[in-house]
């Protein structure tokens, strides 16, 4: 596989860090949830990192580790993105030049329904509604879709590994 990092983006709630765990045991390869990095890093919440330092800081923190996995990576990888790190110009290009990207998707209803309210800037339906309206069309201008409508993460990962598999050789390929 010339591309060894499959990168997942996508709203909040739709599914990034649940698919990409089981993707990675599917492909064994190593698992990175770029905000569960940032936390780890900063031994502060991404909740926290907004209310106090504010969208702008944790953007800045964001493209520098995303940048940083990227170009240290050796071994095949699955990356969760943030459902706002490809809105900087400069990580964006990265990622699709470096990474195979998938892009999931659900309807807004649905990725309601999903939202446990720990987010940042979707805390409550409406503001991820306000923040969906405000990203549709730098979601939809992101490669490979694949919608999670109605669908387990099972499922979606499955159709990714499917998507994946011919790009690796035979010594790359998951037993």
């Amino acid at each position: 596989m010339t591309k060894n990092i499959i990168a997942l983006a996508g709203p909040p709630c739709s599914g990034k860090s649940t698919v990409g765990k089981i993707l990675s045991v599917s492909l064994q390869a190593n698992f990175i949830d770029i905000d569960c990095l940032i936390e780890a890093e900063t031994k502060c919440t991404i909740e926290w990192i907004f209310s106090h330092q504010g969208e702008h800081a944790f953007r800045k923190v964001e493209k520098r580790i995303l940048h940083g996995v990227i170009t240290g990576n050796t071994h095949r990888t699955v990356i969760a993105l943030g459902g706002g790190a490809l809105l900087d110009s400069d990580s964006r290009k990265m990622v699709e030049k470096e990474t195979v990207l998938f892009t999931l998707s659900a309807l807004p209803e649905t990725l309601a329904k999903r939202n446990s309210g720990h987010r940042p800037l979707a805390p409550d339906p409406a503001r991820l509604r306000t923040l969906l309206k405000n990203r549709e069309h730098h979601y939809l201008s992101l490669g490979n879709p694949v919608s999670t409508e109605n669908r387990t993460a099972q499922q979606v990962s499955e159709i990714i590994r499917k998507e994946v598999l011919p790009l690796l050789s035979h010594e790359d390929r998951p037993l």
